[in-house]
């Protein structure tokens, strides 16, 4: 079984298969269906089980359709209501209302079945389980607002508010329809993961080479891995030496030098020598596997705070069906079972108003368009409340807090050596190379073209690379390597804490050492100062080796740090943090960091990041300047503010519309009236956040 169908079919309680998006027959296997061959269903097989089942991009197509037919036949509506708004004395304006009333019904009515039925549906499951959100309050509200408008147009009189309830459920499914958008990116991002991984190995058997498929390679079996390649499984090296990126796994910046009996992991990259590993774990088992399924599985469950329009309509909602329930049974007493009805459906219409729908949703978009003009892309405006209920951030460290590339920090010549001439040696060697050591080397060989190119013009004969260990050739006559310290032949192989080392010697003298480090963002420091201003627990989380990491943290007063974390590690800490009640922010840019940012309140990445971690996180920074994260984090506490005000005033016309209704006293145009009024004072508190200052950085 391949990693792709292992991972899709991991879960045990996942519903069935839906259609397929392309060819519309049932999804009954990843890459072919009984009926026929199809090669279209891995990812839409994939998209079903690691986002649940009710998603994915047949979801997203859905809700593309239904907001498409909504927005056309809700613009016809508005226009005829506009014409009874509008309305003059004409003699013989009755007919005239008559026509557009039913007009307005045969347009209206296709329309909020499509658009509602899904809010009914939640709003059912969620009273079933005994809690009620805003879908049961919008859903009240549309069934009252329907009710009195069919109501006015069979007795050819009364009010129509029908363009209310289209508005309403229209608002709310364009924001549905890009949420499940977000989702269906993340599962593409998390196939595209999968698919790196290499379709075929090299299995060795007696001696003898076969090409296999990766679905055919078990525990005990041995593969050889040549330079370019990406290891196929989980397992332990028996013969050669390489050098193995493990960036995306350890988020290490500096290729492991890897031998016999060392573990390597499958989706690392040998960059160069013959490697003969014997698997240990393949499949579902393998770290790249079990990393897309840890990046499937905090995406789905992970704990958000239920929106403050959402906690209060739990309270809100039964307190409006028992007024409802009392004015139906004290009007119908007094006046009869049709005033009473009257009465009770305009409690239930007034209870939903277009202010509750929009008090949030447009604070959070403006919100959403005011970050973008900074430079700092927002997935959606439920991100802010989490950022501002914020307690701690986590900060990844290579490529986050660094630039992930290595540079040159310092030349430490032997004695009898100088700095410039340990320099050129090493240059010239390295000259061309794609190893990071050896192109960080060429890099600090002058800060011009010019001087460069005299520091690298040496001659190399006899050039040869050493897989694992380094590199030598012959310049003028003498043997130069640069290398590990065995290689080199160095005495002292230990770095100072915080630097990679390469050594260099010279006809078997050891001739210096060169200390690799990767660079601190000149941003940085500015930007935990002024998380920790806020109030803010700031902590490092990185899978580089502890003592570097420890090495770097020390520059940042203050700053906690963890290091030798895996991909599993970090997630650890996080939900222990959500559980804790933190509200934690991740930040992150690499595919070891993927799980973290998704199980995070609200995970942030850079634009330099992985394709992966900008579709799991929440917030994308552009441009990498971490100091727009704490003026993210301002905006979000002024977004909350802004949307609780809304929500204040909405419910305060809420509550009058109410007791006017409850004493039969809610006159049509007041209705009106009062709906326009808090909607355009909602609009133009929200516009507000429009004006809030930009950072001091670029954007």
């Amino acid at each position: 079984m391949s990693a792709v169908a292992a991972v899709a079919a991991s879960s045990q309680t996942l519903p069935p298969l839906p259609l397929c998006a392309h060819c519309g027959l049932p999804v009954a296997g990843l890459f072919r269906l009984p009926s026929g061959p199809c090669y279209c269903c891995g990812g839409c097989a994939l998209a079903h089980r690691l986002t649940g089942g009710a998603s994915g991009h047949g979801q997203v197509s859905g809700l593309l359709m239904a907001v498409g037919v909504g927005a056309f036949l809700a613009m016809n509506v508005m226009m005829c209501s506009f014409v009874l708004y509008t309305r003059g004395a004409e003699t013989d304006r009755a007919a005239g209302e008559a026509w557009v009333r039913w007009a307005l019904l045969v347009l209206a009515t296709p329309a909020l079945f499509l658009l509602g039925l899904p809010f009914l549906n939640r709003g059912l499951k969620r009273l079933k389980d005994r809690s009620l959100d805003t879908d049961a309050l919008i859903v009240i509200g549309v069934a009252a607002a329907f009710a009195l408008s069919v109501r006015s147009v069979l007795s050819g009189g009364g009010p129509i508010y029908l363009d209310t309830a289209m508005g309403i459920l229209l608002f709310v499914t364009i924001g549905r329809y890009l949420e499940a958008s977000s989702r269906a990116r993340t599962t593409d991002a998390l196939v595209a993961l999968v698919q790196e991984l290499p379709s075929e190995a090299s299995r060795v058997v007696n001696g003898l080479e076969e090409r296999v498929s990766v679905d055919a390679l078990r525990p005990g079996d041995v593969i050889r891995v040549r330079p370019g390649e990406r290891i196929a499984v989980d397992g332990t090296i028996v013969d050669g030496t390489a050098s193995v990126s493990e960036a995306e796994i350890t988020g290490e910046s500096v290729p492991a030098s890897r031998g016999p009996g060392d573990h390597v992991a499958a989706g690392t990259l040998n960059q160069d020598g013959s490697l003969l590993i014997e698997a240990r774990r393949t499949g579902p088992e393998t770290t790249v596997a079990r990393l897309v399924k840890l990046v499937a599985e905090s995406r789905a469950g992970r704990y958000t705070l239920a929106p403050l329009v959402d906690r209060l309509s739990a309270a809100f909602v039964p307190f409006v069906l028992l007024v409802a329930a009392g004015t139906l049974a004290y009007w119908t007493h007094r006046a009869g079972p049709g005033e009473g009805l009257m009465n009770a459906l305009s409690v239930l219409l007034i209870a939903c108003p277009c202010a509750i729908g929009i008090a949030t949703p447009l604070a959070s978009t403006a919100a959403v368009g005011r970050a973008a003009a900074a430079g700092v892309l927002v997935r959606s405006g439920a991100v802010f409340e989490a950022l501002a209920r914020a307690k701690r951030v986590f900060l990844d460290k290579t490529g986050t807090l660094t630039t992930g590339i290595l540079s040159l920090a310092d030349v430490r010549p032997a004695q009898g050596f100088d700095r410039d001439g340990l320099l050129a040696l090493a240059a010239a060697l390295e000259h061309g190379s794609e190893h990071p050591v050896g192109r960080a080397i060429c890099s600090a060989a002058g800060a011009g073209e010019k001087k460069r190119e005299e520091k690298i013009s040496l001659k190399v004969d006899e050039f040869r690379a050493r897989p694992g260990q380094g590199v030598e050739g012959r310049i003028g006559g003498e043997v130069v390597r640069v290398g590990t310290a065995a290689f080199a032949g160095a005495p002292d192989a230990s770095a100072p804490p915080g630097f990679a080392a390469a050594y260099v010697s010279c006809s078997g003298t050891f001739a210096g050492t060169l200390l690799f480090s990767d660079r601190t963002r000149p941003e940085s420091a500015e930007a935990v100062a002024a998380l920790r201003g806020r109030g803010l627990s700031i902590e490092v989380l990185s899978g580089d080796l502890p003592s570097r990491v420890t090495s770097f943290a020390a520059d940042f007063p203050g700053l906690r740090a963890a290091g030798g974390l895996s991909p599993e590690g970090k997630l650890d800490v996080i939900r222990s943090s959500v559980r804790a009640g933190e509200s934690p922010v991740m930040v992150g840019d690499g595919i070891n960091d993927a799980p973290a940012l998704g199980v995070a309140s609200a995970g942030v990445t850079l634009e330099s990041g992985t394709d992966l971690a900008r579709e799991v996180a929440d917030v994308t920074i552009l441009g990498g300047d971490l100091r727009k994260l704490p003026w993210t984090i301002d905006l979000a506490h002024r977004t909350v503010r802004t949307a609780h005000l809304n929500l204040f005033w909405a419910f305060f016309y809420n509550g009058i519309g109410i007791t006017l209704a409850v004493c039969g006293l809610l006159h049509p145009l007041f209705g009106a009236v009062a709906m326009i009024a808090s909607s355009l004072l909602v609009v133009v508190h929200s516009q507000r956040l429009t004006r809030f200052p930009l950072p001091g950085v670029s954007a």
